[in-house]
């Protein structure tokens, strides 16, 4: 028995050997980034990339996962130079509450992680990074960040009721996916815009409209003004009840908007500070099969993973940070609606799914939130200006 072990080591040590000489830092523990003398493995980078994969939802995070490791590295550093040590109950617990903001316990997060090959300890060392971080800026500059009298006052007499203008709009959509399609629908077009009355236009929109809203005539929901693309809003805001805008050319398709009605009010309405949507492209037949398969946005992660020929990302943006040409196939469409808006013909295709749109907050707040939310931002903004020092001084080393 003695001599089969030894005959089996000293074969796996000359296979050692001979694989090392060819694949030298090929290996998953292979140090990849040095930080300060601290070591980054080719294992680390792979999970922390796989990992920021699920929380955002996108693909292409190799180097967020570069970033966020070297500063997690200098944020432990910096925590263990303070002594700023957690215990592993409060690890637990802070696992346990990222779990819960998901809607999930912490066995069926960690089990969707492993899902994806995603370790327990990558999850866990991502969560003690964060926490220590934030004990330790609590404790270095909670002194600095109290605001004082007059800036809370300040930030209330800034957050008072502000008039505000909402919009009614009716849209018709028509393909331009080809230059005969495109002067087609140019004189399509011309025609419509000498429309006057808010029916007829609907019912063209039933006729014609290659967009979702055609259902509903082309009429759209109430639109805050202030939501709508810097580029639409004053195209929008010179129209009277009844008129039609000049047609909208964008990739693919040509858009008229006619507005119904305008609302005023001196009392605050919802904003919308964001929109998450979801773009799936790849061959025709597949993207059509798949939208036939998926009832919300993350239906389309089971279609993707047995396509590998469909593209599926999730964003997340404020309606400034959207262009006009895709916002304006997003306004009319309802949570878990894609649009069918045509794209270039041929084999590729692509659709867009809204999933939601989140409305800034307006209720009243008091004083002490005010001070909170000062007392935060400081915070905020010590602790990035400290981070930056740690990395501007860092001895940071990519091998």
């Amino acid at each position: 028995m003695i001599k089969i072990t030894l005959r089996l080591g000293l074969a796996a040590l000359v296979l050692i050997g001979s694989v090392h000489s060819s694949a030298q830092a090929q290996g998953p523990f292979d140090l990849v980034i040095s930080v300060n003398r601290a070591a980054i493995t080719a294992y680390e980078l792979n999970q922390r990339e796989r990992f920021l994969e699920i929380l955002q939802r996108s693909s292409g995070m190799a180097q967020r996962a570069r970033d966020t490791l070297i500063e997690d590295r200098l944020k432990m550093a910096a925590a263990d130079r303070a002594g700023i040590k957690l215990s592993g109950a409060q690890v637990f617990k802070a696992m346990e509450g990222f779990a819960a903001n998901a809607n999930l316990n912490l066995d069926q997060l960690l089990e969707t992680f492993a899902q994806s090959s995603v370790d327990e300890q990558t999850y866990r060392d991502f969560i003690k990074a964060g926490v220590t971080w934030r004990e330790l800026v609590r404790a270095r500059f909670a002194a600095r960040s109290a605001p004082s009298e007059a800036e809370i006052d300040r930030a209330l007499a800034s957050a008072g009721a502000q008039g505000g203008v909402k919009v009614l709009l009716s849209e018709i959509v028509l393909p331009a996916r080809s230059a005969e399609e495109l002067n087609s629908s140019r004189q399509t077009m011309e025609r419509l815009g000498r429309i006057t009355s808010t029916d007829n236009f609907s019912e063209q929109a039933r006729l014609l409209s290659v967009a979702q809203s055609r259902v509903n005539g082309g009429r759209l929901e109430w639109a805050n003004l202030s939501d709508l693309p810097d580029g639409l809003r004053p195209i929008i805001s010179g129209l009277r009840p009844g008129q039609i805008t000049t047609p909208l050319e964008m990739t693919n398709a040509i858009v008229l908007f006619q507005l119904r009605d305008v609302a005023e009010t001196t009392s605050q309405f919802p904003e919308i500070s964001s929109i998450e949507y979801a773009r799936l492209s790849g061959p025709a037949d597949a993207v059509k099969t798949a939208t036939h398969m998926a009832d919300t946005c993350d239906d389309f992660y089971g279609e993707v993973k047995a396509n590998p020929s469909l593209t599926f990302t999730i964003h997340s943006k404020s309606p400034d940070q959207i262009s006009q040409a895709l916002f304006l196939r997003l306004m009319g469409l309802d949570k878990n609606e894609f649009d069918d808006m045509p794209t270039a013909e041929g084999e590729h295709a692509e659709i867009v799914m809204l999933c939601t749109r989140v409305y800034a907050a307006l209720e009243d707040v008091s004083r002490g939130q005010v001070a909170d939310n000062l007392r935060s931002a400081r915070i905020s903004s010590l602790a990035d200006g400290f981070l930056a020092e740690l990395r501007a001084s860092a001895d940071i080393v990519y091998h």
